[in-house]
């Protein structure tokens, strides 16, 4: 079974052409990636729906609708404004969680669909490199973009969790559960809000804070 927490991209090795200096410039690995997202989007939708455990008709939107924001907070998660995002990169996390519980899935099931990102990015990393391999991608890079991945599983799981728990409560408390289209209709707004901050944060103009150091 792979270590998604540490498997790496090597970078590939390729002999310099005459009168063209060795080495090779830096990739920006989230300007790589926002190129990459249609392609990552429709895979990871494709292999979410082939797991028949979207939940039924009423989650198809919202499973559409997450996938795509979790896709852009990624790119957003690894360029300059990492800081400001990544609060509603967990916040994202954990609604997919509280959301995968309405819909009947598993804790490990939460998990699986969040790796499936991480793996659909290593994949384009080796099939699709940037500037046909001639960019090099830094251990850096690698080592953001698992803490960003591992961070989302987690609080996806968390979130999930949360939902399992309070599930509980409600039903031993005798109260009457949301409706399901009531649980959609709330998570969907929930995702709109989310895009709406994502989109005042990155506007131009709005801003950037320095690139941060990898916490240990």
């Amino acid at each position: 079974m792979p270590n998604y927490s540490t498997d790496l991209v090597p970078h590939r090795e390729r002999a310099a052409a005459p009168g063209e200096k060795s080495g090779s410039a830096p990739l920006d690995l989230a300007a790589w990636l926002e190129q990459r997202l249609p392609s990552v989007r429709m895979q990871w939708l494709v292999r979410i729906r082939a797991r028949d455990a979207v939940g039924g008709s009423e989650w198809d939107q919202v499973v559409d609708s997450f996938v795509e924001v979790l896709c852009e907070l990624l790119v957003r998660v690894l360029g300059p404004f990492r800081r400001e995002v990544e609060p509603l990169w967990l916040s994202a996390a954990e609604l997919f969680g509280r959301a995968a519980a309405s819909r009947g899935l598993a804790a490990g099931e939460v998990i699986e669909e969040l790796q499936i990102l991480r793996e659909l990015v290593i994949r384009d990393l080796y099939r699709a490199p940037p500037m046909a391999g001639r960019a090099r991608l830094s251990l850096r890079d690698i080592l953001l973009l698992n803490r960003a991945i591992d961070r989302v599983v987690t609080h996806g799981s968390v979130g999930h969790t949360d939902a399992l728990f309070f599930q509980l409560f409600d039903a031993d408390a005798d109260e009457t559960l949301s409706s399901e289209p009531e649980v959609t209709l709330g998570v969907m707004e929930q995702l709109a809000v989310i895009r709406r901050e994502v989109k005042a944060i990155c506007a131009p103009g709005a801003g950037s804070s320095d690139a941060r150091d990898i916490e240990h």
